[in-house]
């Protein structure tokens, strides 16, 4: 046999003894995951995560002249500050405001409507926040629900407290209000996230 056919049948054997023992799953190739991409996609997600003691004492400093609603505060992930506080608080006059806090400042103040909720309005809770994805564009929430209740102060049922909803969408370095969806979502007295969703999503076209 000459060195060359050695060479071959040696090959031939290696072969087949790598084949066997996969078969058996005694052999295990070393495989390269991307690690690295999966550990960046992780961490572009929005995350949100209850407040601990030291973000309220941080957030109440911050917000030293309003109410922040701390069960509806959330540290999250945003493209717009990355890790930083949403907050919405209560304002004078029983106003809503919405924040992002960051660094013992206020780095973003969202957007609100007086066409959703007049100023003579009084914000009476904030049922529910939830971050989704709205758009197709991207894998990340790009979008925010806000119930609330108010209370108008007019009339008979002045007093008695009605669901409000209010959508935001990311427009660049910040939110825009989705008007016509919030108006639609508050003219049907939506009480839940799942509710809102499934109309935003069936005739609206949004969440993929």
């Amino acid at each position: 046999m000459t060195i060359s056919t050695r060479k071959t049948m040696r090959t031939i054997n290696l072969l087949l003894a790598a084949s066997a023992a996969s078969f058996f799953g005694f052999y295990s190739p070393n495989i390269n995951y991307p690690r690295t991409d999966i550990a960046q996609a992780q961490t572009k997600q929005v995350n949100p995560t209850p407040l601990s003691t030291t973000d309220v004492r941080q957030v109440r400093k911050v917000l030293l002249k309003q109410t922040p609603i701390i069960n509806q505060s959330f540290r999250v992930n945003l493209q717009e500050c990355g890790s930083c506080f949403f907050v919405p608080a209560i304002k004078s006059e029983r106003n809503l405001g919405i924040y992002l806090v960051k660094n013992n400042r206020v780095a973003y103040t969202f957007p609100q409507s007086e066409d959703l909720t007049p100023k003579g309005w009084a914000v009476h809770k904030v049922k529910a926040v939830s971050f989704l994805q709205l758009g197709f564009s991207g894998p990340n929430e790009d979008g925010i629900i806000v119930l609330a209740e108010y209370i108008t102060g007019i009339g008979r049922d002045g007093a008695k407290p009605f669901p409000v909803t209010i959508v935001y969408m990311r427009e660049g370095k910040g939110f825009k209000i989705l008007a016509k969806e919030s108006e639609v979502l508050t003219s049907r007295r939506v009480k839940t996230v799942r509710e809102a969703q499934q109309i935003l999503q069936n005739e609206f076209k949004y969440l993929p």
